[in-house]
């Protein structure tokens, strides 16, 4: 894979997975609640589901392009209007409410909250048939790609975790200023996979 697009990969996955959605603030919402401590196998089960989730994800792209040779530029349009749909959602969306989640969070509650959390199985479907497998194909080296983007994902839930109230009040007053941003970002990562841009 050339640098130029691990880089662009690199910043569509932090974008995606720094970015508010249901892992980032339930974890601000029982970091405040429980302590970062007490949050820890919570955390360790949404890495888990996450890695499980990218290791599926990369097998299912890869099987699909061996199944229909020519879906891959499909694949990528497909990845490329995801992005674009991530893009306006992140431009609209409003600052988090408090909620209350009264049972304390567990490695189990984490793990299956990745099986669900489309958010996440989306981000990994198009990291893999956007960026990833036009340029790898090893089974190694896949695992590889895998596992970075659940380090990642896991980067931006420990900086959720640890900011508690602290990013939740910075982003309710600067939301739409940060929203913009990274909507723009998003619309420029959009325009990369497809070579319009």
């Amino acid at each position: 894979m050339p640098l130029s697009i691990f880089i662009e990969m690199t910043l569509s996955a932090i974008l995606t997975v720094w970015s508010p959605g249901p892992n980032n603030i339930l974890l601000l919402s029982t970091a405040s609640k429980y302590g970062f401590s007490k949050n820890l196998p919570f955390m360790t089960g949404i890495w888990t589901g996450s890695l499980t989730l990218m290791c599926l994800s990369g097998i299912f792209c890869t099987a699909l392009s061996s199944i229909v040779p020519g879906i891959q530029p499909v694949m990528k349009y497909l990845g490329a209007a995801y992005v674009l749909y991530l893009a306006w959602q992140t431009f609209k969306r409003q600052p988090p409410t408090q909620s209350s989640h009264e049972k304390k969070p567990t490695w189990l509650m984490g793990f299956f909250l990745q099986l669900i959390n489309i958010k996440i199985i989306i981000y990994g479907l198009t990291m893999f048939s956007a960026y990833i497998l036009p340029y790898e194909s090893g089974v190694f080296m896949l695992f590889l790609f895998a596992l970075y983007l659940m380090f990642l994902g896991a980067l931006g839930n420990l900086i959720w975790a640890f900011a508690g109230n602290i990013l939740k009040h910075f982003y309710s007053s600067h939301y739409k200023l940060m929203n913009n941003i990274m909507a723009l970002l998003l619309v420029w990562c959009s325009l990369r996979i497809t070579g319009l841009f």
